[in-house]
């Protein structure tokens, strides 16, 4: 009889399916961990595994190795092929076991045959990157108070049903580097030279705005330039268009406010009617004046800031919009490259490729963002899934009981450190000490350290010089008060400028 109930394997079954691994949820239910993991992966035990030669990894070795690869990618920690071939090798060095692979090194032939076994579990995707801040950041307690503080505010405005007063704006930048799929050149070429106009490093910052049911505002377009914007930076663009320029083409305080002013409040104004309304966007410091809050007050719009570093899952244009947005703009910029006959894409060709952007904006995308990003409809839970583990590699945390397979995952992603990495983390922490130098100087390593040295010597030689003790700095001190008190009191008071002036108006009279 079996120690487990129906009821138990259910549950199990839906922790797996929550984001547990199936060694924890057999863990917390007491469901075997074999018979847990035959049924996630639907294994017949009974029946036959199939004809043909057999595999180096056996049929449980292999699931076992597909869970590891799940549970790595939960913690933002995805292998790509040649760390799966060094997870394969170390771990079957860990059994001793030989194989007719060279060093034990899996082919790439049994690498597509095994991508090919477990292709309704495994997909191959370009990640995204993920920097640990943000993977700190969004956490169980922040998407919580958060959730709960957003559907307050929904819920006090009579909102929580009406999806065209919530909206979300932020900005993006545009490359003008066409260079975005992969070309076909002959199998013997070492090079694929792409002809551009340009290097294609020149950006221009764009604000989109959208709201829940894919309404998007005009942009607002921000130029790099220290001066006044020329008339031909905004000719050709999208109907009700602004545009503005900083020193350093990002989005600044001054300029956001003007935007704020000159498209939101308007196009909210024109659409609500003094309705409640609400504005979705990250906490940057050009984002949050006195100013623009002062506006969104008077005109009866309660902003609400996302949390730090949790705009890639909690912001609705970083979760459904930009991505297809910039599958867009790399057609129109190669479009143009061939119609224009490789003419650069400056200030005054921007504003109509922007208009061809416009108008392949699809509702459907901004829709999908807020519902991905639990905004409309309200669920935290959309969220939730988007958060990674903590990323710890310790041997207790990764889901399976096989200690070889234990060593060899802890080989690959916590390797011992070389003589070379500790030496660069040693200087990081060190601290730092600023090198004198002339302009146009060039120093090397040893010239720097001969000329740290140096400056140490001569502080030392001052220091001899100069009162050492701390009761001799007291006493100099004091000597200084006395000299500076006597001069003061000896102190002739001599007239004044202006005394001075009238004495010689008066002589010349």
């Amino acid at each position: 009889m079996p120690k487990y109930t129906e009821e138990d394997l259910g549950r199990a079954k839906k922790l797996v399916a929550d984001g547990f691994t199936v060694y924890k949820a057999a863990k917390d239910t007491g469901v075997p961990y074999e018979t847990l993991r035959r049924h996630i992966f639907g294994i017949n035990v009974t029946g036959s595994t199939g004809s043909g030669r057999p595999t180096v990894l056996t049929r449980t070795e292999e699931d076992k190795l597909v869970e590891i690869l799940a549970y790595l990618a939960r913690q933002a920690f995805p292998l790509d092929t040649s760390d799966i071939c060094d997870l394969v090798q170390q771990f079957l060095n860990n059994l001793g076991r030989e194989t007719q692979w060279k060093d034990n090194r899996p082919t790439r032939f049994w690498l597509s045959r095994f991508k090919a076994r477990h292709a309704g579990v495994l997909a191959s995707r370009k990640p995204e990157i993920l920097t640990i801040t943000r993977a700190k950041s969004l956490t169980e307690e922040v998407v919580g108070a958060f959730f709960s503080m957003y559907n307050g505010v929904l819920v006090d405005l009579g909102l929580e049903d009406k999806p065209d007063n919530i909206y979300n704006l932020d900005e993006t930048g545009l490359s003008t580097d066409p260079r975005s799929t992969r070309v076909i050149v002959p199998s013997k070429s070492r090079d694929a030279y792409l002809k551009t106009a340009s290097c294609g490093k020149a950006t221009y910052s764009v604000l989109f705005c959208v709201n829940a049911t894919g309404n998007y505002f005009p942009p607002f377009v921000v130029y790099k330039a220290k001066r006044e914007p020329f008339d031909s930076w905004m000719r050709g663009g999208p109907p009700g268009t602004a545009y503005g320029t900083t020193p350093s083409g990002w989005m600044e305080g001054n300029i956001f406010e003007s935007c704020f002013q000159t498209i939101f409040v308007p196009e909210i104004t024109k659409k609500h009617d003094g309705q409640p309304t609400v504005l979705v966007y990250d906490g940057h410091g050009s984002h949050m004046t006195y100013r623009t809050a002062a506006l969104a007050k008077d005109n009866n719009i309660t902003v609400v800031c996302l949390p730090p570093h949790t705009s890639h899952a909690i912001q609705p244009l970083d979760v459904a919009v930009f991505k297809p947005v910039k599958v867009a703009w790399a057609q129109i910029l190669k479009r143009w490259q061939r119609e224009s006959r490789l003419v650069a894409v400056d200030k005054s060709v921007f504003p109509t490729l922007i208009s061809q952007l416009w108008k392949e904006l699809d509702p459907v995308h901004a829709v999908a963002g807020f519902r991905g990003s639990g905004l409309f409809p309200v669920d935290a839970e959309k969220v939730r899934s988007r958060m990674v583990g903590p990323g710890s590699t310790s041997r207790d945390d990764i889901p399976s009981p096989d200690e070889a397979l234990q060593d060899a995952v802890l080989s690959v992603l916590s390797p011992e450190q070389s003589s070379e990495t500790k030496a660069a983390l040693a200087n990081k922490t060190k601290r730092r000490s600023r090198v004198q130098n002339k302009s146009g100087e060039v120093l090397t390593s040893e010239s720097s350290l001969q000329r740290l040295e140096l400056e140490a010597a001569k502080r030392a030689e001052k220091g001899k010089k100069s009162p050492s003790s701390q009761q001799d700095r007291k006493l100099s001190k004091k000597r200084e008060e006395k000299g500076k008190k006597r001069s003061s009191s000896h102190k002739i008071e001599k007239p004044s400028a202006k005394r001075k002036v009238t004495k010689l108006t008066t002589r010349s009279k």
